[in-house]
């Protein structure tokens, strides 16, 4: 046997590895033995293993039959027959051989080695058969269950945004009707968190953020010790800079919000309604609200990488911490930014479209390559600025403008392909950076070091 032979992840060596037999029987090609060919499969052969259809170098074959193991593959000896699985009810028998088949638990194409139940002319891959039923994953808050077939209709997947096909198996919520995953998408390891949940009770939280004193007025968790009255559409006089949401540090303009009764703690309506435990695509634990802060007062987001003072959600091992912004962004949504809406399809690397800037967590956008990274999806849709009277808006490099762009703030020229603020009165253009600023979430009160931050 040579030094160093490498097939099919499998490393051969006279002295770190255990000799492989020369010679075997295996259930799934019973009639005649398999040889070991340290030299790969003969020339005469597809070069393929019959059970997984990868290429290998290193085989067990029989040559009367051209039937063909790798290493891996001829180890695992898979079951011939399955009597209780858990993806259909009747026996399942192994097929092996390069067959084309679309899973009925899954949906997607096989090109090898199905399971089969003849009577019901249904195939399933052979690690979809004892798919988890009933599981929790980080992108919806009800526990969801596997389920043969849906009904028929248009169906997209609320992970990666594509379509799901109704005839065969996918997850599904109880609570949600319209709500369906795909199979595979459910079960990816930064979804789910490995955990079979048939059988277990589930866990009843109540993750009210207040309760209802009456009609327009409720008691806060964040301000138990005071009421909180709901303001309607009110207009927030001296550009509202003075009066900031307690939850997100944003500015209050206008809009509704609820106020205090007796001192100046104040709340977006939007930010007081958010939950105290919710789910977030980028951590597999749930996340809790809180209202202190894990550092001296402040903490960085870890999605959008911004200082802020505000409400924290916080993994329960203290290894995540989000904003209230960034932990509530399922969707972008922005037609004056970008035609179409964007998700957290996956958690791959991506470089932003609005700022031009590499980040590993990045919304896709699924009719085009466009990508948006937290801290450009959670940019104030409007602001007010001293370098201008009107509310500036936020824009992309598409705006309709002849000429150069020169920032009314600091005087330099403006990228016409990175986003920027406007003024749809005055005309007025300006640096996303020159209008927010780097300390935008943070709420006057605090002292903090650049070592700090």
């Amino acid at each position: 046997m040579n030094e160093g032979v490498y097939g099919c992840n499998c490393l051969l060596s006279s002295t770190s590895a255990p000799r492989l037999s020369e010679k075997i029987v295996h259930p799934c090609h019973p009639s005649h033995p398999l040889m070991l060919l340290l030299d790969g499969p003969p020339i005469y052969s597809n070069g393929k293993c019959n059970l997984c259809q990868q290429k290998v170098n290193i085989v067990y074959h029989c040559s009367l039959c051209d039937f063909s193991l790798d290493v891996q593959c001829a180890k695992k000896r898979p079951q011939l027959t399955v009597n209780a699985s858990k993806c259909h009810e009747h026996t399942l028998s192994l097929l092996v051989g390069p067959i084309s088949f679309t899973c009925n638990a899954c949906g997607t194409c096989g090109d090898a080695s199905p399971y089969v139940c003849t009577p019901c002319f249904l195939t399933f891959h052979r690690d979809c058969i004892n798919r988890p039923h009933v599981i929790n994953i980080n992108r919806h808050e009800h526990r969801i269950a596997h389920t043969n077939s849906l009904v028929f209709g248009n169906w997209i997947c609320e992970i990666c945004q594509k379509e799901v096909n109704w005839r065969h198996g996918s997850y599904t919520c109880k609570i949600c009707p319209s709500y369906a995953v795909h199979s595979r998408c459910a079960t990816r390891k930064d979804v789910w968190n490995g955990r079979e949940l048939e059988g277990v009770p589930e866990e009843v939280l109540d993750i009210k953020p207040f309760e209802v004193i009456k009609v327009g007025v409720i008691n806060h968790f964040s301000h138990k010790h005071h009421n909180l009255r709901l303001i309607e559409d009110a207009i927030i006089t001296n550009g509202g800079e003075s009066i900031r949401c307690e939850a997100c540090t944003r500015v209050i303009y206008s809009g509704k919000h609820y106020s205090c009764m007796k001192c100046n703690f104040v709340l977006h309506e939007k930010c007081a309604n958010f939950p105290r435990r919710k789910r977030h695509g980028l951590f597999i634990k749930p996340l809790s609200l809180h209202t202190e802060k894990p550092n001296l007062g402040y903490f960085r987001c870890d999605a959008c990488w911004r200082v802020t003072n505000g409400f924290v959600y916080i993994c329960p091992d203290r290894s995540g911490l989000l904003d209230v912004l960034c932990a509530t962004l399922s969707r972008f949504t922005d037609l004056h930014c970008h035609p179409h809406s964007l998700f957290l399809t996956t958690l791959d690397k991506g470089t932003c479209g609005a700022c031009k800037e590499s980040n590993n967590s990045v919304l896709h956008c699924v009719e085009c390559k466009f990508t948006l990274d937290f801290w450009c999806a959670t940019l104030p849709k409007r602001k007010k600025h001293k370098c201008d009277d009107h509310f500036l808006f936020l824009r992309n490099g598409q705006y309709e403008s002849s000429g150069t762009y020169w920032c009314e703030i600091c005087e330099t020229i403006i990228d016409s392909v990175e986003w920027f603020y406007t003024c749809e009165d005055c005309g007025v253009v300006c640096h996303i950076d020159c209008v927010v600023g780097e300390f935008a979430n943070i709420k006057p009160g605090i002292v903090a070091t650049n070592d700090d931050v």
